[in-house]
């Protein structure tokens, strides 16, 4: 399913739609969203990119690692290797898990805060996939099983190990490396191909929808609560991106 959107208002309007249809049929789990500026396939990082090695054996040497070396860079120490991968993710390691969010207007900046890619001359549209769990879907066991040896695709919420997972309300997939050491799309698995809708934000929209939510309070600053996300928020609203002047 696929739905194309013309305004924050069109967009909430939409999502409220659809959870109280969920609603009536008795599944009150919380929607989750990812907000991408283009549509590409639904996998991690790691899968993503081309690697220097085998994804399991280089997977483990990068989280490796980021163990030995991030101690300096952070107040926070993780006490287990679900914080590890957490913490390691949200700072753009690549690893196994896929960023959601609890928040449908988050989901919806990480979507349009900045211009659209260019393709044959058109701006390309982007996207937030809604993904609508069941309950199973976060039946994670953290204390059986470690990041690398989960046996099931699962969702799995995170303790709050940093203020970006927080100000986010960041939630992640986590996902199994199958058979020709590759990843399974989102999109095309099994379990969870009849549980996600495709929300489409055309390109030209972006700057309209970007000063929307600005007004209602989301913006780099508010997403990235650090001096970062501060120093990027000021560059955008005492300058013009390409896709406002």
């Amino acid at each position: 399913m696929a739905k194309t959107i013309q305004s924050v208002q069109d967009y909430v309007n939409f999502i409220d739609t659809e959870k109280r249809n969920y609603e009536k049929v008795e599944n009150k789990v919380d929607f989750l969203f990812r907000g991408q500026q283009r549509d590409l396939p639904l996998l991690p990082k790691l899968g993503r990119i081309k690697l220097r090695g085998e994804i399991k054996e280089i997977e483990k040497l990068m989280l490796k690692e980021f163990e030995r070396t991030s101690v300096a860079f952070t107040e926070y120490h993780p006490k287990n290797k679900w914080d590890q991968i957490a913490l390691a993710q949200h700072h753009g390691l690549p690893t196994r898990l896929l960023d959601w969010t609890y928040s449908a207007l988050v989901a919806l900046w990480f979507a349009v805060e900045n211009p659209p890619f260019i393709k044959n001359g058109e701006n390309e549209n982007g996207v937030v996939w809604i993904l609508i769990p069941d309950q199973e879907d976060f039946d994670l066991d953290t204390q059986k099983f470690e990041p690398d040896s989960n046996p099931l695709t699962k969702v799995f919420r995170p303790n709050i190990v940093s203020e970006r997972i927080s100000s986010q309300a960041g939630v992640f997939t986590i996902h199994k490396i199958v058979k020709g050491n590759k990843f399974i799309k989102l999109e095309n698995h099994i379990r969870f191909r009849t549980k996600l809708i495709k929300i489409i934000i055309p390109g030209e929209l972006f700057a309209y929808i970007r000063n929307q939510l600005h007004i209602l309070g989301i913006n780099h600053s508010t997403s990235f609560p650090d001096l970062d996300g501060l120093c990027k928020h000021l560059a955008w609203r005492y300058s013009f991106y390409e896709d406002e002047k």
